[in-house]
């Protein structure tokens, strides 16, 4: 959502909010915002849509990359090829 931020989708991520509407307080819905980096200006966009109440919480510093996280980069040339590299890094996850 952060990105969708800075490419200017502001109005069409509160539209889809607003059309959603908000649940009674006795469904026992739940509702996460979850975010990599959590800047200032998507925390105050998530703070509009949830109650006055939330739980904020976080791991690590704030904006920051955790420093366990692994990135790869892997070609694919085809669909099939897509599907076969996620399977595999799937696969490889250990957790």
């Amino acid at each position: 959502a952060d990105r969708m931020l800075d490419l200017g989708f502001e109005p069409q991520l509160r539209e889809a909010v607003r059309a959603l509407g908000r649940p009674p307080p006795d469904l026992g819905r739940v509702a996460l915002m979850c975010s990599a980096t959590f800047p200032p200006e998507m925390q105050r966009l998530a703070a509009s849509f949830l109650r006055s109440d939330y739980l904020f919480v976080s791991v690590g510093r704030v904006g920051a990359a955790g420093g366990t996280i692994e990135q790869r980069f892997v070609w694919a040339n085809s669909e099939e090829e897509q599907n076969r590299a996620v399977l595999d890094a799937l696969h490889a996850t250990t957790l």
